[in-house]
């Protein structure tokens, strides 16, 4: 782990491991404080960014359970007031990112009022106004949007705030004592400062979302963002002993009953028969024979993942306190040391049933991270994720390095489409890749999931 965050310029990060129930580890390695030299340890306190959303959506399914909601009703019943065009996205849309609502993070000025603090209702205004992106559950894409409106939901069912909600519905229960919502004026007792590195591409980004003022390869503090930016999509702050915990609530049906549980862990079904990478809550992948979920957190100044192996009674952690901290990829190795063909070193990959598509696709990637995708390879359907491609891909794509492997990982189709995963490895980071093909073989949909 030391060697770990040596490489990854991350000053410090805890780990916890749950075995059949148990805790077996829960260690913190580096610094939680660099300037006042705070070690980490496993009660030390980190943002976890998107890992919040697994504790809205449980607030949601409690709801269910009272008989309080339905997930399969519009949300405009719950929200009066809601825009005609989401007359026909559900609860269930909202909570596995079927919806087609945009993502608030995409609106202009998103990120040049990131300190500043603004209610939901302010956050969601512009999208509000905005067309859906898709029809609700033809497609999947992420949008942190859902969730603003699942908590709304919550505390508009729920009868008090989000967090006050989480506190006395699962925290509380499951023992969790540090975990609580970021309020900016609070102190916060074993909190870990946030960090970033700025490394030599520093200046592609604008200044006020990275902190850049003319040095490179240098640790600083992250930018401050207001919690209120984050809320119920990702405000959360917490410990890997407290979700170490929660991972045992979870076996136990402590809070929500185990067929619940379950029911987060299944993949959301598209309209077309094909399934997203996504549960309630939970991101979702298959690696050789075993089943994943959890939900990793990305942003500035901490990443955080929590993955869970339904099957094989395996909980891992890993807490950081760096923006581009490698939470997942340490996760998964870590996990493998408890399922060893977990690592992709021993996993015999499958025969490829088209070579001369992963070929197109490979090079697509190489295309895209010089600025110019090939557009042809596109669905005339995709042109607003073309546009999003030749915006975002040099700056993604940039940072991971040259592109030193792309190999088949697997195949599902249906009349409408085929999903082809990849697993690429980087120079610096392993992507699985997952492209949704149209039946004449262009591209509908992509999506990275870091290894």
């Amino acid at each position: 782990m030391e060697k770990e965050l040596v490489k990854s310029h991350t000053p410090g990060a805890s780990v916890a491991v749950v075995r059949y129930g148990k805790i077996v580890v829960a260690e913190g390695y580096g610094f939680a404080n660099v300037e006042l030299h705070v070690p980490a340890t496993a009660d030390t306190v980190y943002g976890l960014l998107s890992v919040s959303k697994q504790f809205t959506s449980a607030a949601v399914l409690l709801l269910e359970r009272e008989g309080k909601l339905r997930l399969d009703e519009p949300i405009g019943t719950y929200l009066p007031g809601s825009p005609e065009a989401w007359k026909a996205v559900t609860v269930r849309h909202l909570l596995n990112h079927t919806s087609g609502i945009p993502d608030y993070t995409d609106v202009h000025p998103f990120f040049e009022e990131i300190a500043l603090g603004r209610t939901p209702d302010e956050l969601l205004k512009p999208v509000r106004e905005a067309p859906l992106m898709f029809s609700p559950g033809s497609k999947w894409r992420y949008s942190n949007s859902n969730y603003y409106l699942l908590g709304q939901i919550v505390e508009r069912l729920g009868g008090k705030p989000w967090s006050e909600f989480l506190k006395e519905r699962i925290f509380r229960p499951a023992g969790m004592g540090a975990t609580r919502d970021n309020v900016p004026t609070d102190v916060v007792p074993n909190r870990s400062a946030g960090y970033h590195w700025l490394d030599e591409n520093a200046a592609r980004l604008p200044a006020f979302v990275t902190g850049y003022h003319g040095r490179v390869n240098v640790l600083q503090n992250a930018i401050y963002i207001h919690p209120s930016k984050m809320w119920a999509a990702g405000s959360l702050l917490s410990t890997v002993r407290d979700l170490a915990k929660w991972q045992i609530a979870l076996d136990k049906g402590q809070i929500l009953p185990h067929e619940t549980v379950a029911a987060m862990e299944k993949a959301a079904s598209l309209r077309d028969g094909t399934f997203a990478p996504y549960g309630i809550g939970n991101e979702l992948m298959t690696v050789g024979k075993h089943r994943v979920a959890g939900h990793q957190g990305g942003g500035m100044a901490f990443n955080s993942t929590v993955l869970r192996f339904p099957d094989d009674h395996l909980s891992v952690i890993v807490l950081a306190n760096q923006t581009s901290a490698p939470s997942r990829t340490l996760a998964m190795r870590i996990a493998a040391l408890y399922l060893p063909d977990l690592d992709p070193m021993r996993v015999v990959p499958p025969r490829d049933p088209d070579p001369a598509r992963t070929g197109r696709l490979r090079q697509f990637l190489v295309d895209a991270a010089l600025g110019h995708p090939d557009e042809s390879m596109f669905a005339p359907q995709a042109a607003d994720l073309v546009a999003f491609v030749k915006r975002s891909a040099p700056q993604f794509l940039g940072e991971l390095g040259k592109l030193k492997s792309f190999k088949f990982l697997s195949s599902e189709s249906t009349n409408q489409r085929t999903v082809v995963s990849y697993r690429s490895v980087y120079e610096k980071k392993t992507i699985l890749w997952r492209f949704t093909m149209t039946k004449d073989d262009h591209i509908s949909n992509i999506e990275p999931v870091e290894q």
